[in-house]
């Protein structure tokens, strides 16, 4: 008897983890819709007409769910909807009825009901139905990766031409001996101070330094995702050598002045790598923020941005920009700033990287 105790404790303890492991790989959407019937009222009408709308409730669900896709993701998958719909039990459990309200004047039935999807399982279909994905292993994509980061080192603020004007005002009597009349007469004088440049106001300038060491960070990051998904990512500067030093010391210069990649460097790049059969080449760079300190816990905090990544697909005409992205931004906290800093460089260039192997899968090419 004891032991059947164990068994069932034990069984009891899996069903537990079951679902609490899936709940926790799913994200939640809630439905509604209304069903009517006509005849006379009866259970089992009721009952079918709850059925149905149980049924398309959930289905509303998931539709709420495919809406708030981003536009690259959502590309693949109406491409394979009719299978997801056709099986759309194996993506979701959708049981919960939160409300249900039966309106026998109208004959009619509404039903809200909570879905839990299984996004882990769609993105996997997404992903098989992607041409990279596809591909064999000899026929994999690879891709050339140029990344920086930049953090801001000084600004210079120019102030508008400010023009301050004082006026005093001066009492003078004067007598008159024909009237005997006092007759009192003022005169003001004015001061005008004029401070600042110009009438047109310039813009301020921001200065920045590039930190090499960052470079890495960014592409051990992306790397992992590109690398799941079927390409095979290589270092940029690896991958021309020998011009390296000479580029890369003109796009340094070019980021830490405030601007971004020089378009002549990143054509010779792209002449390089296209001699040496490489498919695609991604040129982005970072905005690291300033240390915070989090106020509840004392930890380090900081904030890093994508300012822009722009991939290109490169073959045997002229290369094809495929788009950017931008606005990724993450925060990153440590007990202390460089660990603070990594962590946000990590997190900053994964999402940064899923977004550009969804952009090249919208494109639907390889």
């Amino acid at each position: 008897m004891k032991v059947v105790s164990n068994f069932k404790n034990i069984l009891f303890g899996l069903i537990i983890l079951f679902i609490f492991g899936s709940v926790a790989y799913s994200v939640e959407f809630r439905g509604v819709a209304t069903e009517t019937y006509s005849g006379m009222s009866s259970k089992k009408k009721i009952n079918e007409t709850l059925e149905i709308a149980k049924k398309n409730a959930c289905k509303n669900a998931f539709n709420k769910y495919v809406q708030g896709m981003e536009e690259s993701k959502r590309m693949i998958f109406e491409s394979i909807e009719d299978q997801i719909y056709q099986n759309l039990n194996e993506y979701m459990v959708c049981s919960t009825v939160v409300e249900e309200d039966l309106d026998k004047k109208n004959k009619k039935v509404t039903v809200v009901m909570k879905a839990h999807i299984d996004e882990t399982r769609l993105d996997i279909e997404i992903k098989k139905s992607s041409k990279i994905f596809d591909s064999t292993s000899g026929e994999k994509s690879s891709l050339a990766m140029f990344f920086f980061s930049r953090t801001v080192a000084a600004q210079r603020e120019f102030d508008e031409k400010v023009s301050n004007v004082e006026q005093e005002t001066k009492g003078i009597e004067i007598d008159e001996e024909e009237t005997e009349t006092g007759i009192s007469s003022t005169t003001t004088e004015t001061n005008v101070t004029t401070t600042g440049g110009s009438t047109l106001k310039k813009a301020n300038v921001t200065e920045y330094i590039v930190d090499d060491n960052d470079t890495a960070k960014l592409e051990a990051g992306m790397k992992e995702i590109f690398t799941k998904a079927r390409f095979e990512p290589k270092s940029g500067g690896r991958a021309i050598r020998k011009d390296w030093r000479k580029l890369k010391k003109e796009i340094v210069a070019s980021l830490e002045s405030g601007g971004g990649f020089p378009e002549e460097v990143k054509w010779d790049i792209e002449d390089i790598l296209m001699e040496k059969n490489m498919s695609y080449v991604i040129f982005a760079y970072f905005d690291v923020g300033v240390p915070e300190t989090d106020p509840v816990t004392g930890n380090k905090m900081v904030n890093v941005a994508l300012a822009i990544a722009e991939i290109t697909r490169l073959g045997d005409g002229d290369p094809v920009s495929l788009g950017t992205i931008s606005g990724v931004q993450m925060r990153g906290k440590g007990s202390n700033s460089d660990i603070a800093k990594n962590n946000a460089l990590s997190l900053t260039s994964k999402a940064t990287a899923q977004k550009l192997v969804a952009l090249i899968n919208s494109k639907g090419i390889n």
